[in-house]
């Protein structure tokens, strides 16, 4: 195949005109920089920098966070390795293996709970979908750090770590179990089909 020649390409007449035209743009991004920047270090003007960690941020109760395990009133973990925060996991993140626990009254109980938190998105789809309230995601929103620390929060992390304070409490009562029919205030059963919930 030979060697195609082209054109070369005109003359541009308005070199200048071009150059002038970026100085003056730059110029003035720069001044409109330098104004914001000398209002605030005198305080003719407020930051709305924030000096985090000295200043903390604040968000809103429906901010979530670093997940955690809720525990019983005896202490142990409230989780009873159902497996439904992991189905429910569009990032597929979390892994349990279950175990049976020496309690009749228990079933089952996770021997291996864990998170990876780069995977997680955030959604709350496990907080939702657990029927014992064992997995939440609170208020903590640090979760910076160095590329060889572990990523993946085991069972102790999410149940023990220090800022929990010993550990949360679920607020769900114990062995409560979901009513398949309603019940009125006399304790007496309705129907499913008569239960106000049903109505539309």
């Amino acid at each position: 195949m030979g060697v195609i020649k082209v054109a070369l390409p005109p003359d541009d007449k308005n070199l200048f005109q071009m150059a002038y035209g970026y100085f003056v743009t730059i110029s003035s991004g720069m001044f409109k920089t330098w104004s914001i920047f000398w209002k605030q270090i005198t305080k003719q003007e407020k930051s709305n920098t924030l000096e985090w960690p000295e200043q903390p941020a604040t968000y809103s109760d429906r901010f979530k966070g670093k997940h955690f395990l809720t525990k019983r009133e005896d202490g142990q973990i409230r989780c009873t390795a159902c497996f439904l925060c992991a189905t429910a996991c569009p990032a597929q993140c979390i892994h349990i293996e279950a175990g049976e626990h020496p309690t009749n009254e228990i079933e089952k109980f996770p021997v291996r709970f864990e998170i990876d938190i780069l995977r997680c998105v955030f959604c709350g789809f496990c907080e939702e979908a657990c029927p014992v309230d064992a997995i939440r995601l609170g208020p903590e929103y640090v979760m910076a750090g160095g590329a060889g620390e572990k990523w993946v929060y085991t069972k102790d992390y999410l149940a023990d770590r220090s800022e929990l304070n010993g550990g949360i409490v679920s607020v769900k009562v114990e062995n409560t179990k979901h009513y398949t029919v309603d019940t009125d205030l006399h304790g007496d059963n309705l129907l499913a089909t008569d239960a106000p919930h049903m109505h539309h």
